[in-house]
């Protein structure tokens, strides 16, 4: 049976801050690769709601998403994740982040917030997973995978140790309106098409803030799920 992650406990995270109306869009080297199936250890699928990040609450957005889930399948060799969601803006660009946390332990709150993961102790990633723009309906899904070993992202020297026992977060960034001339980098990195008054979270990393081409939108993360270690 799926492991359906607490309501309280997604809500209380979202730390960091997904479409069917258009292809999912990859990039390298940070496009997910596809994790294998292995017969040697049963996957576990967990499901988890989706909410609105504390960036939206501003903006009169707030709780959890209707009509969205959150799906993650942790396999012997990696991960597979797939979120399906509404509430996006026709026409806005959209990216997904996978944050991979490898010692939820360490952390000082559950689910593990964004101080914490980018902390030596914590060993946590964070990596482009997807992205594309939302299409009339503003219904969209995001999916992908990743194997155990070496994880790039926003922090060197990082890996997936061990699917079975990884915290992850999957979140959605808002890019604001597609801009033509600024495409197809604003599906394919963090700040791509973002100007410097967006509030990007002073906890990121200086590799976050370096990746994409600086535009005019304001960008906010979006929406997130979580699922904690089984």
């Amino acid at each position: 049976m799926p492991n359906r992650v607490p309501i309280a406990a997604l809500l209380a995270t979202l730390s960091l801050a997904a479409c069917t109306d258009a292809p999912t869009a990859t990039r390298a080297p940070l496009a997910p690769s596809a994790a294998a199936p292995s017969s040697s250890r049963a996957a576990v699928v967990q499901t988890a709601a989706v909410a609105w990040h504390a960036q939206q609450a501003g903006l009169g957005h707030g709780g959890l998403v209707a009509g969205a889930s959150a799906q993650l399948v942790r396999t012997a060799n990696g991960l597979s994740y797939h979120i399906s969601t509404s509430g996006l803006t026709p026409g806005h660009a959209y990216t997904l982040w996978l944050v991979v946390v490898n010692n939820p332990a360490a952390c000082t709150a559950t689910p593990c917030t964004a101080p914490n993961i980018f902390s030596p102790a914590a060993r946590g990633q964070v990596r482009f997973a997807a992205g594309h723009v939302a299409g009339a309906s503003g219904d969209g899904a995001f999916a992908g995978a990743v194997q155990e070993g070496a994880l790039s992202g926003w922090v060197a020297n990082r890996m997936l140790e061990d699917a079975s026992k990884a915290e992850v977060h999957l979140v959605i960034n808002d890019h604001g309106p597609m801009l033509p001339e600024f495409m197809p980098n604003m599906i394919h990195s963090y700040r791509g098409g973002c100007s410097d008054a967006s509030p990007f979270p002073g906890v990121f990393p200086a590799t976050a803030l370096a990746d994409g081409e600086v535009g005019p939108n304001i960008c906010r993360l979006y929406q997130a799920a979580v699922f904690p270690a089984p």
